[in-house]
């Protein structure tokens, strides 16, 4: 399975060790070094350094083309919109998901079909859910 990872922060790093496994290739697509750095320490993931995120020359760089699961974590609600909606609807990534911590967003966007979660105490477990649930994100 390939997933590739919009937005390097603590969320991204802390989804990792839950997502890696025997098979699974990650990509985080990150404009912070210093984070992409740590996350690079881990088995199986790859990183990308991007210098405007939104250029879909580093979604393909990334891998999108081939990509099993998108997840949209940047800390920025306008690019995650952006990104998993070019994932979903350009790329056809099978599993896409989008984190938003604006409540107004998540309300019009999961009404949009976009798979939505936003900041929770169970995060992660969002995630996992809208992985396992979703059969076309």
């Amino acid at each position: 399975m390939q997933v590739l990872i919009f937005g390097c922060n603590r969320i991204t790093a802390s989804l990792l060790p839950d997502l890696a496994g025997e098979g699974v290739e990650i990509t985080v697509l990150g404009s912070e070094r210093d984070c992409l750095e740590s996350v690079a320490s881990h088995p199986g993931v790859r990183v990308l350094l991007t210098a405007e995120p939104l250029m879909q020359d580093y979604l393909q760089e990334g891998g999108i083309n081939h990509a099993d699961v998108f997840l949209a974590m940047s800390g920025d609600d306008h690019q995650n919109i952006l990104v998993a909606q070019i994932a979903k609807h350009i790329f056809n990534v099978p599993k896409v998901v989008c984190h938003l911590g604006s409540p107004q967003l998540q309300v019009l966007y999961t009404a949009l079909g976009l798979n939505v979660i936003g900041y929770s105490f169970g995060l992660l477990q969002d995630v996992r859910q809208a992985l396992d649930d979703n059969p076309r994100g």
